[in-house]
């Protein structure tokens, strides 16, 4: 569950980054056995694809110095490097779901299920779908109007390039409010409001989240031409191994940033009481930006992922957990009124676990 290191509206670059980071290290049970998935993968295609002679896919013949290609050779290699990029891509997909899944569970202390990230994943694929066909149409318009009449063509094309930079920030957070709960399009929407007013602020953590992905992939690149010969798939799947933790950190990193817009936008969330675990910042009580109400309750089947859901205690009560977990799970409610006022990934410690049956380690011993 995440923990943050003051309240969310106050948080900065640094504090989003430490934050981001200390989810990773705590979550690692759930998005390793999925980097070690993808990573499988991609030293499958290496191993199918990557180390295929190309003398069986063409030859140089040696009257003419032409190239000569070799049908059947390129359908066949063709087909099976189509096919393992699907599979790779596939597993990708899913990862990412998961991730999204990870980091909005942990803001809103939801269990995981794999029915909840499968349909919240194919929704959010829906609302790829849109955001596709609207880019697409744009090119389209832009492309005639540039075959039309050159000189405005040009023109477009240099105002697009910031527009288009402007609506990416503007629906970077598409993703997680849909596994927050929003319908496709309501999570567009739902990203637009959240992003009202802080395009500077989110280009900020958005190229800080760059620079991140960036370092992750240097590393990644500098350890894949270590294994040489037949460890070559090793290194890509270590290689695809480092990039795809970069990835995750990225979505828990603009986890972060949507749950302190959130906050920004509705101050009730997170009551502002400076302490040990929200100190005092540069936001308090009445200083926030005003948001519109939150949409109304969303269907059954996202119950439990509420947009603005506040607190734990209030909330629906989640499934109990398996009995294999131990009694001090952190991730159980609370008692009511054990913790009033705060958000919904804030506790304060774990209650005592000692059965009422058994004497606490400070009570006295029994008479005999």
């Amino acid at each position: 569950m995440f923990r943050f290191s003051m309240n969310p509206a106050a948080l900065g670059i640094t504090e989003g980054i430490q934050d981001a980071f200390a989810y990773l290290q705590q979550t690692w049970r759930m998005w390793l056995p999925v980097v070690i998935a993808i990573a499988v993968c991609s030293f499958g295609v290496y191993a199918i694809v990557g180390s295929t002679d190309t003398s069986t896919i063409y030859h140089v013949d040696p009257d003419t110095n032409q190239v000569v290609w070799n049908q059947d050779a390129l359908v066949k290699v063709g087909g099976r490097f189509v096919a393992a990029t699907a599979a790779t891509g596939l597993v990708g997909l899913i990862g990412s779901w998961v991730f999204n899944a990870v980091a909005i569970g942990g803001l809103r202390h939801r269990p995981l299920t794999i029915s909840w990230i499968v349909t919240r994943g194919l929704v959010t694929v829906l609302a790829g779908i849109v955001v596709g066909v609207a880019c697409v149409l744009a090119v389209v318009v832009l492309a005639l109007v540039t075959v039309a009449v050159p000189p405005l063509g040009v023109i477009l094309i240099l105002v697009a390039i910031p527009v288009g930079i402007y609506f990416a920030i503007r629906l970077v957070f598409y993703s997680l409010a849909i596994f927050d709960g929003f319908g496709p399009i309501d999570g567009l929407w739902e990203s637009w409001r959240l992003s009202d007013g802080a395009v500077a602020r989110m280009l900020g953590w958005g190229l800080m989240a760059v620079l991140i992905s960036l370092a992750f992939g240097v590393l990644a690149g500098v350890i894949a031409p270590l294994a040489g010969g037949t460890l070559q798939p090793l290194g890509q799947a270590l290689s695809t191994a480092i990039t795809t933790i970069g990835s995750c950190f990225t979505i828990f990193m603009m986890a972060v940033l949507y749950e302190s817009q959130r906050a920004r936008l509705d101050p009730s969330l997170y009551p502002y009481t400076p302490g040990p675990f929200y100190p005092a910042g540069p936001y308090a009580p009445g200083q926030y930006p005003a948001g519109p109400a939150w949409p109304g309750t969303p269907p059954p089947a996202t119950t439990g992922a509420i947009p603005g859901w506040v607190n734990p205690n209030s909330g629906p009560a989640w499934p109990a957990y398996p009995p294999a977990y131990p009694p001090a799970y952190p991730n159980v409610p609370l008692a009511p009124g054990a913790n009033p006022g705060a958000g919904p990934a804030w506790v304060p410690g774990e209650p005592d676990q000692t059965p009422p049956s058994e004497p606490k380690p400070t009570d006295p011993p029994a008479s005999p």
